[in-house]
């Protein structure tokens, strides 16, 4: 009786362990907010709490102050990412290759060069983890206040496609050879890009991928949830898990998504407005 007294209470006091390691190393990073780059701030709520305590004015005053006070901030806001925006369009119109820009507000992807609108892809579905939507306007205008440069690309389509042709020795034989170039296969499409900051852009197609595309796109996107698993069970061994990575995922058409990738250079910078 004794014995199994013992080991109820140790089961038990192991589990809770346990949860208390899976829950602070696994769970809660992945459901909460982590910190972003650049982020030095004074939220709206503290400057709020800060000057009620240091006024005692009545109540329908502090409300006047309160809206009034939120209204600056939030003009001076919008300033500042009017500001940031023109500063990196600025900074990337001395460079010689085109760059994306995010325009998450807008709903738009556009491919630019020196400025000028090359193209520009409608987003029809936009998803944002919780690392983003959990911080406010102040904190994610500071975080996408320059621009960010690509650190790893994969896709489920190759970039660049050659066509490797024999020279013919002479006219006879260039005549037998010719023949209409043969129309290539548009495979379907899934891309994935990690930027310095600490950001993932997954760019997806709408259209439903045929079953050599889907097999493509699947095993892309196991591949990166392998990783999320293998940074899981490091996070319960060594009792640390690195910050979750901010991610946005866009869905565009077939044609734009393609078009996104395959024009941009191979280390392409973005520029992120919210």
């Amino acid at each position: 009786m004794n014995n199994k007294l013992v080991f109820w209470i140790v089961t038990a006091v192991l589990g809770v362990c346990f949860c208390y390691i899976l829950t602070s190393t696994v769970i809660l990073p992945v459901f909460t907010k982590s910190v972003l780059p650049k982020v030095v701030v004074h939220t709206v709520e503290e400057k709020d709490k800060n000057t009620k305590s240091s006024k005692n004015a009545d109540d329908s005053a502090e409300a006047s102050t309160t809206s009034s006070s939120k209204e600056s901030v939030d003009k001076l806001i919008e300033l500042k990412k009017k500001e940031f925006l023109a500063q990196s369009r600025l900074a990337l119109a001395t460079e010689d290759s085109n760059y994306l820009v995010l325009d998450l507000s807008s709903k738009l992807a556009i491919i630019e060069l020196k400025g000028v609108v090359l193209h520009e892809a409608k987003i029809i579905q936009l998803t944002l983890s919780n690392s983003i939507k959990h911080h406010n306007s102040e904190v994610l205008t500071n975080w996408a206040s320059e621009p960010f440069s690509v650190k790893n690309i994969e896709a489920t389509i190759p970039k660049i496609v050659f066509f490797e042709k024999i020279a013919p020795k002479d006219t006879l034989e260039a005549n037998k050879m010719a023949q209409e170039p043969k129309i290539t296969k548009q495979g379907d499409v899934l891309v994935i890009m990690d930027f310095h900051r600490n950001l993932r852009l997954i760019i997806s197609q709408s259209e439903l991928p045929d079953p050599e595309g889907l097999k493509a796109i699947t095993e892309l996107r196991e591949s990166y949830s392998k990783q999320e698993v293998s940074r899981s069970l490091d996070a319960i061994t060594h009792l640390n898990r690195e910050p979750i990575k901010p991610q946005i995922e866009i869905v565009v058409s077939k044609s734009d998504a393609t078009i996104l990738y395959k024009s941009l250079p191979l280390n392409p910078r973005m520029i992120l407005k919210f």
